[in-house]
């Protein structure tokens, strides 16, 4: 009777071992664990509630029955199971009844079969799973390859192959969709400076001015008298444009128009009968008025336009003058002129110190811009004006009047008789500080001897507060205003000491000077943007151009004054460090 019930209590624990291990078939590994580990609680539970004078049959028996420790969950699950539910084997007992044993064995054979290990196991339950087959994840077809699995490297289907837009003047066939390139670029065919295939207008290119009519009186070489005037007709011809009118034509500037080649100021109008003013737009809005710079002392035809630009771009980094073209500083691109057919030389054609130059209403009597005609003291600040003069102050915009006059006076009596005190407390009343500072700045870092006193302008929109601003830029960057030399700026300053404004300035105001000195040098003033822009200039004019240029105007006497572009990168390496340690001990 002992003996059966012990049998009957082996089955039961073998095939509750058995049902765990068939959860194979279950959601995971872990819940068979969970499960097996639930039966084997259960039938430890059983064992103990047995009536006591049974107990001994049961522990004597277990002595004598071992099982298969079942292997059909992770290592660490059939160590929890071997040690709730398997009894090792007693060496005293290992021989006794190995029939009970048969039969367990036989009894549990007829159970589903169990793994022998759990590496077998874990490739059945991924096997049932369906997973021993790859679920594919294709990577998209591309150019070149086919759709391909980024787990087995199965492909499937066809590469796309390239999808190649056709070449253009400036790259080859590329790939719509890869961007790969393939072959040649067609190249650029200019004709006038654009590409007749793509309209590409980057070939430096000039626009033209025919002029049409008698301009003897104005184009020989000794006529200096500025109030003779021509009527002639024009075509403007650009490569957005092309206007025709009437124009009125006469000699521009002061010492220049010593020089053979000449200076002009043309007014374009609508007919001969010169009723009716024709505005052209060439960039800065339609106007009528322009100035055409010879550029005489200068071959590379860039330093008067490109200072220019550099000193608009500093004021408008401060926000000055934004109703103004470029910022109150003149502006301008190459041209060429023909004269009744023949080729007269390369111009520039600029914004004229008129008041649009400013951008101001000429109905307006406080929009006033006054300039320095010469070296009299009142153009100095030491001594106030009583009068307008060309060898004085001029009126360039606004009315030439009393009232225009006093204003001016105004000004010019403050800088000469106002206290040291009075004239840092209340310089922002009379002179716009910020204009003031980056015009004391150009004048030193460019080198500007002329616009200490003449060439400066003064604009004021309310007649009491006064703008600098530079004008005829060519004589800088360490050039004399013949063209044919250079000052010695290895030593020395253009700090304007000979004028009563900037030697009080320069007392008054070193710390804000060298503030705004270094804040422009991070960027404006550092020399490789000077210098590219200088390039960028130069290298749009066409070399043909120049050429002509050359061929007209040297005589074997008489070469075209001036220096190239080197000169200025000469000049720079000279003079900026220089001026970096002066204004370094004004901090």
């Amino acid at each position: 009777m002992k003996k059966l019930l012990a049998l009957c209590l082996a089955i039961i624990l073998a095939i509750s071992c058995c049902a765990c291990g068939s959860s194979e078939n279950g959601d995971n590994t872990s819940t068979a664990t969970s499960a097996q580990d639930n039966t084997t609680t259960e039938s430890s539970d059983n064992a103990v509630s047995l009536p006591e004078d049974e107990q001994d049959i049961v522990a004597d028996t277990d002595d004598e029955i071992s099982f298969e420790e079942n292997t059909d969950v992770d290592d660490t699950s059939s160590e929890n199971v071997s040690s709730n539910t398997s009894r090792p084997t007693s060496s005293n007992t290992s021989s006794k009844n190995e029939t009970n044993n048969s039969s367990v064995t036989n009894t549990s054979s007829n159970t589903p079969s169990k793994p022998t290990s759990s590496t077998s196991s874990k490739e059945e339950v991924v096997s049932s799973a369906g997973s021993s087959t790859c679920a594919h994840t294709y990577k998209a077809a591309t150019c070149t390859k086919p759709k391909t699995c980024t787990k087995c490297g199965k492909t499937q289907g066809s590469k796309l192959g390239h999808n190649y837009a056709p070449a253009t003047c400036t790259r080859p066939n590329i790939c719509k969709v890869c961007g790969v390139m393939s072959g040649k670029t067609l190249g650029h065919n200019y004709i006038l400076g654009e590409c007749t295939t793509c309209n590409d207008y980057s070939k430096s290119y000039c626009p033209k001015l025919y002029f049409t009519g008698d301009m003897s009186k104005i184009t020989d070489p000794n006529q200096r008298d500025k109030k003779i005037e021509c009527d002639i007709t024009f075509e403007y011809r650009s490569r957005e444009q092309i206007k025709t009118g009437a124009a009125k034509i006469k000699i521009q500037g002061s010492s220049s128009t010593k020089w053979r080649k000449k200076n002009y100021t043309i007014n374009f109008y609508q007919d001969s009968n010169y009723s009716k003013k024709q505005k052209i737009d060439v960039g800065w809005g339609a106007q009528s008025k322009y100035c055409l710079k010879a550029n005489w002392i200068d071959k590379t035809h860039s330093r008067n336009l490109v200072t220019a630009k550099l000193a608009g771009m500093i004021q408008n980094k401060y926000g000055l003058l934004t109703v103004a073209p470029n910022n109150g500083a003149v502006d301008g691109f190459p041209v060429e002129i023909y004269i009744n057919g023949e080729f007269h030389g390369l111009y520039t054609m600029n914004i004229p110190k008129d008041e649009w130059q400013f951008g101001m209403d000429k109905d307006n009597p406080n929009h006033i811009v006054i300039g320095g005609g010469g070296w009299e003291d009142p153009v100095r600040f030491k001594a106030i004006p009583t009068k307008f003069s060309e060898s004085g102050f001029e009126v360039e915009a606004g009315p030439e009047n009393d009232e225009t006059l006093k204003k001016l006076q105004r000004l010019v009596d403050f800088v000469l008789n106002s206290s040291d005190t009075d004239f840092k407390k209340n310089f922002g009343q009379y002179l716009n500080l910020d204009s003031t500072l980056n015009y004391y700045i150009m004048m030193n870092y460019a080198w500007t001897p002329d616009n200490t006193g003449k060439n400066m302008l003064l604009a004021t929109y309310d007649g009491k507060v006064w703008y600098p601003s530079l004008y005829d830029l060519d004589t800088t960057w360490g050039t004399h205003w013949e063209g044919n030399k250079e000052y010695n700026y290895s030593t020395g300053f253009i700090n304007g000491n000979d004028s009563m404004l900037w030697s009080r300035f320069e007392k008054h105001f070193k710390k804000e000077i060298a503030a705004r000195y270094f804040e422009l040098r991070e960027d404006i003033l550092d020399p490789n943007n000077v210098m590219n822009m200088f390039n960028q200039f130069y290298n749009s004019i066409p070399k043909e151009v120049l050429d002509r240029e050359t061929a007209k105007w040297t005589l074997p006497d008489d070469p075209i004054p001036g220096y190239d572009l080197t000169q200025i990168q000469r000049y720079l390496n000279t003079v900026i460090p220089r001026l970096d340690a002066r204004f370094a001990s004004w901090k």
